[in-house]
């Protein structure tokens, strides 16, 4: 049933039977399964011409699936943030292609038409979150930064063919975070529209420039097969967080110096392996405490911190504020949307 009064942005809200009819992005066919806790949800609104924000979330079991078909222009950023689900394009330029999706993984892709069957492969919530710009709107914004992008969504932007691609990577930790907080941002109903079209493009163009050129990486002075192999670190890092590898081990298992490593997470990433490890963690830290279903103490300790007040400091000199009131104010704010959502009952 449609919901047009959830907030005074007035964004749209149906279940994803009758999503079909409203969205502007995708039309849903042939929703199979039943027995889903809470129907699945889809959540869209336009935040200026040309750019529209869209956002899927259910309690999904495994067997559930549905069809859908897209017909347009956009260019589609898609950020995977819980659950697991696959996504089978039967029918694009590319040929078929199954996409498998867990939470941290996103998409960037620009088809004219595309048809594909979704299903969940285990029970549980799954949440996703889309941005769809035009290729004008984007050329727009990117303006001086052509050169550093990717070459396939270079060439949509500069009309220099026809090309169709599809991209599927592993989010970044600042990626991922504001995609969360977009996500948190679009399905309350405290956030201004000015805020969701300003955390959209500052998503944007934080994937952007994650999946730079190529072309970019080399003129570093990084061979390839170093910055494959600086990527295999991050991965690494990003996986044993809570226990990293030393240095010394990481130089062991990757074939290169420490300097060398040091060197290229500062060509890479701009910053340094430690530093690195670090924003890892405390991006990790606002998203579990946005879970809310864990407490300070239980945060640090998930992170690998041994110490509290280490961990309390670290986290107030990145956002300003100590742990415990944080964690505070996105309870106190899941309180007072769950109280709206009752009174608009």
């Amino acid at each position: 049933m449609e919901n047009n009064t959830l907030s005074a942005i007035n964004k749209g809200c149906w279940g994803i039977e009758d999503a079909s009819s409203k969205s502007a992005v995708r039309a849903f066919e042939s929703v199979r399964g039943d027995g889903a806790a809470e129907p699945p949800v889809w959540r869209e609104m336009e935040l200026r011409p040309g750019l529209r924000l869209s956002a899927f979330e259910a309690a999904l079991f495994k067997g559930f699936s549905f069809s859908y078909h897209k017909k347009n222009n956009y260019i589609d950023f898609g950020f995977f943030l819980e659950g697991s689900i696959i996504n089978n394009m039967h029918e694009t330029s590319l040929g078929p292609l199954r996409v498998e999706n867990l939470p941290g993984s996103g998409g960037l892709g620009f088809f004219h038409e595309i048809s594909g069957v979704v299903e969940s492969t285990v029970e549980g919530r799954a949440r996703t979150i889309h941005l769809h710009i035009s290729p004008e709107l984007l050329h727009e914004l990117l303006c001086t930064d052509m050169d550093s992008i990717h070459d396939d969504l270079k060439g949509v932007l500069e009309n220099r063919n026809a090309n169709e691609f599809f991209i599927h990577h592993t989010m970044d930790p600042a990626v991922q975070a504001a995609a969360n907080e977009l996500f948190y941002g679009f399905v309350g109903d405290n956030c201004s529209r000015l805020y969701l079209e300003g955390k959209a493009l500052e998503l944007i163009g934080l994937q952007v420039m994650k999946l730079e050129s190529p072309e970019r990486g080399r003129s570093s002075g990084l061979s390839l097969l170093e910055i494959e192999r600086i990527k295999s670190i991050q991965d690494e890092l990003k996986e044993k967080f809570d226990n990293p590898p030393t240095m010394a081990e990481l130089a062991r298992a990757h074939m290169m110096s420490i300097s060398k490593i040091q060197a290229g997470f500062q060509q890479l990433y701009g910053m340094t392996v430690f530093a690195f490890l670090k924003e890892y963690k405390l991006r990790k830290a606002r998203m579990l405490f946005e879970a809310g279903d864990m407490n300070v103490s239980e945060v640090a300790w998930a992170l690998g911190y041994t110490n509290l007040s280490h961990f309390s400091a670290a986290f107030k000199k990145k956002y300003g504020v100590l742990p415990k009131k944080f964690l505070t104010s996105v309870r106190d704010k899941k309180v007072r949307s769950y109280a709206n959502e009752k009174f608009k009952q």
